[in-house]
């Protein structure tokens, strides 16, 4: 399975996506307590609960991981983790699935310089102060991630497209 991390807008849920599509690749659905952004869909692209919801199922022991991302709650079904999966985590959760015992993962960094990020964001008409912010919210969250994955790609001004980096992902994986 392979679980991939990186700051806002570098590309993470475009290169799961494409790994789903030509490489057979399931997306793990994960659980949020955030609204959903327009466009997101219940179920598809994240199930959304409510906090209370959220807390219930922690305390039962349902999540694999958890995290708090710029106020919001996120969690991943344990029952999800399968092989031929995939899933966009931060730090934080790919570490929790690391001490969880589950070890068929295959962990990537996508790097892209911040300033690359804030002007994609920008250009793709994201709100400027909320893309700052989950921009700011980052800084820290990613020190010393190389040194945890499988793999580090680095994507300075988007040079690589979505289809070389899971190329990438999928020959590293078999090599």
């Amino acid at each position: 399975m392979i679980v991939i991390v990186g700051e806002s807008a570098c590309g993470k849920s475009s290169v799961a996506k494409y790994l789903m599509e030509h490489y057979g690749y399931k997306r793990i659905v994960t659980y949020t307590t955030r609204q959903p952004r327009e466009g997101e869909q219940d179920g598809v692209d994240y199930f959304y609960i409510n906090q209370q919801h959220f807390k219930t199922l922690e305390d039962q022991g349902f999540f694999a991981e958890t995290a708090t991302y710029n106020g919001w709650s996120y969690g991943s079904a344990k029952e999800d983790y399968k092989d031929d999966c995939v899933i966009v985590l931060t730090p934080r959760g790919l570490r929790s699935i690391k001490r969880s015992g589950i070890d068929n993962i295959f962990a990537v960094y996508i790097d892209v310089p911040r300033r690359d990020r804030l002007i994609k964001c920008l250009e793709r008409g994201d709100n400027i102060e909320e893309a700052y912010r989950r921009s700011l919210s980052d800084v820290g969250q990613f020190d010393g991630i190389s040194d945890e994955v499988d793999l580090v790609v680095k994507n300075d001004k988007y040079l690589c497209g979505v289809e070389v980096i899971a190329d990438a992902i999928i020959e590293e994986m078999n090599s």
